[in-house]
């Protein structure tokens, strides 16, 4: 859902949804698909990171340190 939203120019948007499946994997959700997920997030967020958006570098942020305590 936040690939389709970001896909439409809402980035606000999307990382608001990868907000919440963020707060859900970080309550106990740590399967190679959710990892992979996150992953992909950053993967499509790395274009906005230097743009000043404080959504993207919060999210980033929380991506960063959910994929090192995830193996």
């Amino acid at each position: 859902m936040g690939a389709a939203k970001i896909a439409q120019g809402g980035v606000e948007e999307a990382c608001a949804t990868w907000t919440n499946a963020l707060d859900a994997m970080e309550d106990g959700i740590h399967s190679g698909r959710a990892r992979q997920t996150v992953v992909d997030m950053r993967q499509i967020l790395s274009p906005y990171r230097k743009r000043g958006i404080p959504a993207v570098g919060v999210l980033d942020a929380r991506a960063t340190s959910y994929l090192a305590r995830v193996v």
